[in-house]
């Protein structure tokens, strides 16, 4: 599974990140929103992003992880990411954030029904999402991409040096929705 390097709808782009993107990417990880659900560093500085690089390229490079920029079509400003990374059974699971500037407009949610029917064309059987059970607004966007609520994974995830619950979410190429 390789999907391409630049998906889009024709209002949203999702594109490989790329060194123009390290001061957006270090202002999205200061950012209390995102830093509130998701592991980031306590001081991000240019290293933050370099290793971040590292990683999405070398991600791409095995396939075992997919990290897209989030823009709108006419510009090239990251808004946010959505990332795919392989699990066991060549599962799936998606990961999202929005800087401030990309939330509150439906841009996240097309950009992660782009991925995932990307992925599910591509033939992945079975995509996942975990959010932190107090994520609200994380799990409204999980059920608008169309992934259904499993059930409760206890203590199953890492947020802030402490083992939390997860719930999980899935998403299969049979109950996929167009809207």
């Amino acid at each position: 599974m390789q999907p391409p390097d630049t998906i889009t709808d024709g209002v949203v782009v999702l594109r490989q990140v790329r060194e123009g993107d390290r001061a957006v990417v270090l202002s999205a990880m200061r950012d209390p929103l995102v830093r509130q659900w998701l592991n980031m560093p306590s001081k991000p500085a240019d290293r933050d992003f370099d290793t971040l690089l590292r990683t999405v390229r070398e991600g791409w490079r095995t396939g075992d992880r997919y990290d897209y920029a989030v823009t709108e079509n006419g510009t090239d400003e990251s808004l946010g990411a959505v990332i795919a990374s392989r699990r066991h059974r060549d599962n799936y699971e998606i990961a999202y954030l929005a800087a401030e500037a990309g939330r509150g407009r439906g841009l996240m949610t097309r950009a992660v029904r782009l991925l995932c029917d990307a992925l599910l064309d591509g033939g992945v059987g079975r995509l996942e999402v975990r959010t932190h059970p107090e994520n609200e607004a994380s799990q409204r966007l999980a059920e608008r991409c169309g992934f259904r609520q499993e059930g409760r994974e206890r203590k199953s995830i890492w947020l802030h040096g402490r083992r939390c619950d997860a719930l999980v979410w899935s998403l299969l190429p049979e109950d996929r929705t167009r809207v």
